[in-house]
């Protein structure tokens, strides 16, 4: 995924989470869905990092 990094550290479970096990939730305060989603812990729940994901899929 392009500006997605491979991992991200949860600094509550102490751990890293690969994005691909990250979930994956809409954004808050008026970030459009589409381009923007943040990565959360799948334990915790915890929101690790909000990434642009704008161009995904576009060639």
């Amino acid at each position: 995924m392009p500006g997605v990094p491979d991992s991200f550290h949860c600094d509550t479970c102490d751990r890293d989470v690969a994005a691909e096990a990250a979930t994956r939730t809409e954004t808050i305060g008026g970030l459009d869905p589409e381009k923007w989603q943040s990565f959360c812990c799948p334990d915790c729940g915890r929101k690790l990092k909000t990434v642009f994901v704008g161009l995904e899929g576009e060639e």
